[in-house]
């Protein structure tokens, strides 16, 4: 092993002299280490904290210390629990070994050693404790990133919950207003139609509309503040999906026929009753077939498909429209996403939609998709699992 700057640092305590040189002509005639002599015991502990060593050499019998004794006070130091000590002793017995080991050494040598072998042994005992200063610190960094971490998400989740409860606000204060407006261009356009010139009637029509769109944005706004804010409440109760999707198409075949779309419904058959929010069911079946009407060209057919299978009820809208390219697919289900694609008769766009379908077939614990191709049309499809009732 390599160490950077500074060398690793070696500590040896010991009250010869003579030894302390020699460890010091073995140490230095290698790269990378550096080296500290105390010869007295009394101010070994406070070296070795200043130091900081990454191996302490400590001699076994000193005349104002001993050794084991001050093997155990670097144990009681958090700062030095995990370096390695090394026992130097006159002393070959193993009672002697046993004890130095129970005191918290690492190793132990008969000093003199030759030179080879206490290099080989500071080395190993200064590589490990290298590598566990190493994972130590990166363990603590870590801590502290993911501390940051914490208090940022958490500063974001009081943000977030801040800006829904804003639009949240914004959007209620501004509904009433919109829907006045939209009340008396209704009324304009219906009960002074004889009074009102063309101009002043198509000025009328288009507030309308802006209105009913802006009405619409908000409504939608409202329900992505709260869906995001975590309140998404089901109304679940048994329900004839088939009979839920009969009525969202015949409402929905009005706007196909002014744009001289078909709009087509097949119902498997045995389609099990399930327990859903029929309001919210309606809410998703709406925006799908609209969608599809408002992407689609005249003369094109639209198709509501329902099956069962594997537990599961399937429910899939089918245009003959534009499509959508690829790298626009994952923007669909997310707030505000849009494909590059126009809708061809002018129509308007939230881009909420479907991000609240999402919202809704996951609060079902179903799953919602869409496979697509240029120039051919698109399917958007949603899986809803068959709770509990019996067939119809």
């Amino acid at each position: 092993m390599h160490f950077d700057s500074p060398a690793a640092m070696v500590l040896l305590v010991d009250d010869q002299a003579i030894i302390g040189e020699a460890v010091r002509r073995i140490l230095q005639a290698q790269p990378g280490f550096d080296f500290h002599y105390c010869a007295e015991g009394a101010l070994a502990v406070s070296a070795a904290l200043r130091l900081a060593p990454l191996v302490i050499l400590q001699d076994l019998v000193m005349p104002d210390a001993n050794g084991l004794e001050l093997v155990k006070a670097y144990r009681r130091c958090p700062e030095l629990q995990q370096t390695p000590v090394i026992v130097l002793s006159t002393k070959d017995e193993p009672t002697v070994k046993k004890a130095a080991f129970e005191a918290g050494a690492n190793d132990y040598i008969v000093k003199l050693p030759d030179p080879i072998e206490l290099f080989a042994r500071v080395r190993y005992h200064a590589n490990a404790c290298l590598a566990h200063r190493q994972l130590h610190e990166a363990l603590r960094a870590l801590r502290e990133s993911q501390a940051q971490l914490l208090e940022r998400n958490t500063a974001l989740e009081c943000l977030n919950e801040e800006k829904n409860r804003l639009l949240g606000m914004a959007a209620h204060d501004l509904r009433n207003p919109l829907g006045v407006i939209l009340a008396y261009s209704d009324f304009l356009e219906t009960e002074a139609s004889n009074v009102l010139s063309v101009d002043q009637l198509d000025f009328v029509s288009t507030i309308k509309t802006t209105s009913e769109f802006m009405l619409h944005l908000i409504n939608e706004l409202l329900d992505v503040s709260t869906i995001e804010s975590g309140q998404l409440h089901l109304e679940c109760v048994p329900t004839d999906l088939g009979e839920l999707a009969r009525r969202n198409v015949t409402l929905n075949r009005v706007l196909a026929q002014q744009k001289h779309i078909e709009l087509e419904l097949t119902v498997g058959a045995a389609l099990p009753l399930l327990t859903l929010d029929r309001g919210k069911l309606e809410q998703v079946l709406n925006n799908l077939i609209g969608n599809a009407i408002k992407y689609s060209y005249p003369n094109t057919r639209i198709t509501v498909s329902l099956t069962s299978a594997d537990r599961d009820v399937t429910v899939a809208v089918s245009d003959q429209g534009q499509g959508i390219p690829e790298t626009d697919l994952s923007k669909l289900f997310k707030a505000f996403g849009r494909a590059n694609v126009r809708t061809t008769a002018g129509e308007q766009s939230t881009g909420l939609g479907l991000a609240i379908a999402r919202k809704i077939i996951e609060g079902h614990g179903g799953t919602i998709a869409v496979q697509s191709q240029v120039g051919t049309g698109s399917t958007f499809s949603f899986h809803l699992p068959c709770t509990a009732a019996q067939s119809i």
